[in-house]
């Protein structure tokens, strides 16, 4: 029996303890009652888009899956767009016009060579020593 009588005891507290809960819950609504309302409203409206995002994917999902089409003819793809196209294992050799040279002369050289010096005199000397003021100038 006092076992029971423990049990109502806790029971009868954790009951008061909802109750207590409950009011402080109810004033606190009436005190703020514009801001419960909009919080309200603000759930109800959120709950309301769910339901009908929820409807529209139900249905675009079921007018995907027609039984009158294959799902894979649909998106077939041919294989040559997979694969590269073939090519041959071999590199065809080189085809020299003339067999090359071991040691170049002035005369095979002069087509192609310019000298540098030849009307940029004045250009090549600015660069020159720009180039060597900004080394000079990093040197402590």
């Amino acid at each position: 029996m006092l076992k029971l009588w423990g049990f109502w005891v806790v029971f009868t507290g954790i009951i008061e303890k909802i109750k207590g809960g409950f009011t402080a819950f109810v004033e606190f609504i009436t005190s703020h009652l514009k801001a419960a309302l909009v919080i309200a409203a603000a759930v109800f409206f959120v709950i309301l888009l769910f339901l009908i995002l929820t409807i529209i994917s139900r249905r675009s999902l079921a007018e995907e899956k027609r039984p009158d089409t294959e799902p894979a003819a649909d998106y077939a793809f041919p294989v040559e767009d997979f694969f590269l196209p073939y090519e041959p294992d071999f590199v065809p050799g080189v085809l020299l016009e003339r067999e090359p040279r071991d040691n170049w002369t002035e005369e095979d050289a002069r087509p192609f060579w310019t000298d540098p010096m030849e009307g940029n005199e004045e250009l090549w000397r600015k660069r020159i020593e720009s180039g060597i003021d900004s080394l000079l100038e990093q040197v402590p």
